[in-house]
Formats: structure tokens, C-alpha cells, sequence
């Protein structure tokens, strides 16, 4: 399903996890997707323990449902139950780490986002990425010491980069090959004391040497990486920037905010807002 390239340009398989607390900044995501690829037949798959009726009714407001399907994925949340969890890092978040037991077969490449996104151009550049034998594709926030530290931790190769798991493609035909999801239950647990970053690290530890690399300031860009580069500004992020990403405690939907990427995110979140009104 979706192997080749000509395929691929004009169908997006999409995978978010999250519960009910992120739902709304959710459909603001959706619907920015819905603007900037307004000619791709988009498969999102929802991978939760807890959403609602409720819940899936706001994304089918917000959604094309013309070229939009919607397949939720119920799971067990058992599953995980010993892999540790962070203050802002919901058990959620670990279910990306389940990509090859709960997408189908057929599938053979995978969009993961994070639901604090929104994208203001096309994405199908980083979609139609080309992966070789690599399993992800990421792009990293961290420089320096911060950097060389997570590699040093995780046992990473010199040549790697730790990358935010925020926004992955997924080669999930080369990934089947590569591990089982058994394979990673058995990392967390051989690894758990120094996993601080939760499922980022074992992303970044396990596939360390089969990542390959995009742009951060293109399609995974937030606040530290606007802040810390001196040549981009907001016009380039207009103008250049498909993915832009309110990871971490800066979020534009809090009163405590202190970022300069909030535009954004409003801008797409009024679109929302009347589909979700009219809707």
C-alpha cells in the first residue's frame, strides 16, 4: 500500500498519540494540516487509552472528511506499564513506541506528530524523505554539551545526532526488519535508570545508527531553535517553515507564555474554532 513514490505524494499516513486533555490543541494541528496539504488524502491514525465520543466528534469537525479517514487505535495501557513517566510526559506518549503492533501491515511509512504542532506549509518533502535502510527520520533541539551528553548516555554512535521525537517519519517497512515491539519492551526494561527523556531516548538509544536527518528549522522548529538562530526571524519562518513545534512548558495556550511563535498557532486555532462553532 503507498510504495511508490507517485503514491505517496498525494496520500499521508499520520499517527498522533495522546488523551482528552490535548484534544483541543489537537484540532488546531489538524486543521492547519487540512490548509497546507489541501490535495492529500490524509489516513490519521489515533492511538489513545481514554478519548471520548466527545473527543472524536472535535476531530471529525475540524477534518476534510472528504479525503480524511480517521482510524482510532484503543490501547491497552497495561502494556506500559513500567516504562517511566515524566512530569509533562503522558504514558501516551510511549505509543509511538508501539507503531509496528498497532498500524497496518501495508503501511509502509508513518508520520508521527505531536499534537502541540501546527504546519503552516506543505509537508510532503519530509514525508517522501528517502530513508535508505534507515528506520526514523528526526531532527534535534540540542546543541553542545546538552547534545554530546544524550549521545554519551545512550551509547549513541559518534556520527548520530539525538534527535526530538516530536515530529519522526517512520520507515516502517525497513523498522519490521530491524526490531519488534518485544525488542523494545526488552531495551526499556534493560535500560530504564537512564531513560530521563522517556521514549525519546529510546528512540534516539535504539535507532541511533539508523536515523537519517532534516532541517530542524524547517520541519521541526521551536521556540530554543528560533531564539538561538540569529539568521532566521518570523518572516523566514512565514516563508520557509513547514512544522512548528511548542514543545516543552512554553506553550502559546498559557497565560505564563513567553514565546515568539504564537501567530501561529493562533492563526490556525481561529480556523478551528469556527468548525468547531459551525460545526
Amino acid at each position: 500500500m503507498y510504495k511508490n513514490f507517485s503514491e505517496r505524494k498525494s496520500v499521508m499516513n499520520i499517527l498522533v498519540t495522546l488523551n482528552s486533555g490535548y484534544i483541543g490543541p489537537l484540532s488546531v494541528m489538524l486543521k492547519s494540516i487540512m490548509i497546507n496539504e489541501p490535495e492529500t488524502e490524509i489516513h490519521l491514525y489515533v492511538a489513545h487509552s481514554s478519548l471520548t465520543e466527545k473527543d472524536f466528534d472535535i476531530i471529525n469537525k475540524v477534518i476534510d472528511k472528504t479525503r480524511t479517514t480517521v482510524h482510532p487505535i484503543s490501547v491497552d495501557p497495561s502494556l506500559l506499564e513500567h516504562a517511566p513517566v515524566l512530569k509533562r510526559i503522558s504514558k501516551e506518549t510511549y505509543y509511538r513506541l508501539l507503531v509496528l503492533d498497532i498500524i497496518p501491515e501495508d503501511v509502509d511509512r508513518i508520520l508521527y506528530m505531536d499534537p502541540d504542532i501546527v504546519v503552516n506549509k506543505s509537508m510532503k518533502e519530509l514525508y517522501n524523505v528517502s530513508f535508505g535502510d534507515a528506520v526514523v527520520a528526526g531532527a534535534g533541539h540540542t546543541t553542545g554539551c546538552v547534545e554530546w551528553y544524550n549521545k554519551k548516555r545512550l551509547d549513541m554512535p559518534e556520527n548520530s545526532h539525538y534527535v526530538n521525537a516530536g515530529v519522526l517519519m517512520f520507515n516502517l517497512e525497513e523498522m519490521r526488519k530491524f526490531c519488534t515491539t518485544q525488542d523494545i519492551f526488552d531495551y526499556i526494561e534493560k535500560n530504564l535508570k537512564k531513560l530521563w527523556l522517556s521514549d525519546q531516548d529510546v528512540i534516539n538509544g535504539m535507532f541511533g545508527a539508523k536515523t537519517v536527518y532534516f532541517d530542524t528549522r524547517v520541519f521541526n522548529l521551536d521556540e530554543k531553535v528560533f531564539k538561538r538562530e540569529r539568521k532566521i526571524d518570523l518572516d523566514w519562518v512565514r516563508e520557509n517553515t513547514s512544522i512548528i513545534h511548542y514543545n516543552g512548558s512554553d506553550k502559546p495556550w498559557k497565560s505564563e507564555y513567553k514565546g515568539k511563535l504564537a501567530e501561529f498557532y493562533f492563526h490556525y486555532k481561529a480556523l478551528a474554532d469556527k468548525d468547531l462553532k459551525n460545526g
